[in-house]
């Protein structure tokens, strides 16, 4: 049995169609026709029924299916992980991050990988966790600096430093520095929120703690970039909730007060096998960001139940 048989069944099965699969792998149908016949031969049993209604899969032809299916998945993977491995003087790579970490906390970063390896090509693309996390997985992306609430197998998140949510407001909506008070104040006034195609968890996050302090949220405006959530609270539009990283000063007018909604920002790759040069960069952003924070050991991301 070669790799091609099961490829060739793959699609067969797919299709449940002997001339579409021949054509989507560019063989033709006799020789495709004989690879399965093949492979039957060789587990010795009928994979397909073919009768005048068509082709269809047997019992153990749909077992058969769900195993291959897994296995031609670990084939690709290994041969993705092997490229990585291979390509140990890699000039380039792909980082994921919000919006809200590129305007305080993640410039340094690069300007510490600028300045230790000058040669270094890095594209930073600005991604939710939720995005972040199928970009690791497709293999879009390098790495990721994320949010803890992704469950997903075949990734390592390493929580780099704790964040809080704040409460952003006019001066003129509200003078107290209590938060409970804050929020009942502004219950009634109108909210910019964050997007939910931008960022899904943060999102249901926000509307979590409104409905936690006994209200439902006027959302009168929504924007895709947390930033501009803060620049359109200065206008006096309304009132937001953002990160507390994504704060590095605030315009003249805006009051702010955290709330007690601490969330975790970690560190997120693949957990396989990587290149030496893109290991160097994985451990130069651990140090880099432990002096923010409390930095804790590593854990494995399973899938949600």
């Amino acid at each position: 049995m070669e790799l091609r048989h099961l490829r060739y069944f793959a699609e067969v099965a797919e299709r449940l169609s002997f001339v579409k699969a021949a054509e989507s792998l560019n063989i033709s149908q006799p020789p495709l026709s004989r690879q399965i016949h093949e492979l039957e031969a060789e587990i010795g049993t009928a994979l397909f029924l073919r009768d005048s209604r068509g082709t269809s899969l047997t019992k153990a032809g749909e077992y058969f299916q769900l195993e291959v299916k897994q296995l031609l998945a670990q084939v690709d993977a290994v041969c993705r992980t092997a490229k990585i491995v291979g390509e140990v003087s890699s000039k380039s790579f792909r980082i994921g991050c919000g919006t809200f970490l590129l305007q305080t906390i993640l410039p340094p970063f690069v300007r510490r990988i600028a300045d230790t390896w000058p040669d270094l090509k890095l594209e930073l693309l600005v991604m939710s966790t939720e995005a972040q996390e199928q970009a690791l997985r497709s293999g879009a992306i390098d790495f990721g600096f994320l949010r803890s609430w992704i469950r997903q197998n075949g990734l390592v998140f390493e929580p780099l430093l704790e964040e809080r949510l704040t409460l952003v407001y006019p001066q003129s909506a509200c003078y107290c520095q209590d938060p409970k008070i804050c929020m009942s104040r502004l219950a009634g006034s109108p909210l910019i929120a964050l997007a939910q195609e931008s960022s899904p968890g943060l999102t249901e996050r926000n509307l979590a703690i409104c409905a936690n302090h006994g209200f439902v949220p006027q959302v009168a405006y929504e924007c895709n970039d947390a930033y501009s959530l803060i620049k359109l609270v200065a206008s006096g539009l309304g009132w937001s909730i953002v990160s507390d990283l994504g704060i590095d000063q605030l315009p003249e007018g805006v009051g702010a007060v955290d709330l007690d909604e601490p969330m975790t920002l970690g560190l997120c790759y693949r957990d396989a096998p990587r290149a030496e040069s893109l290991q160097k960069v994985i451990d130069l952003a651990r140090e880099h960001f432990s002096n923010f924070g409390r930095t804790l050991p590593p854990w494995r991301i399973h899938e949600k139940a």
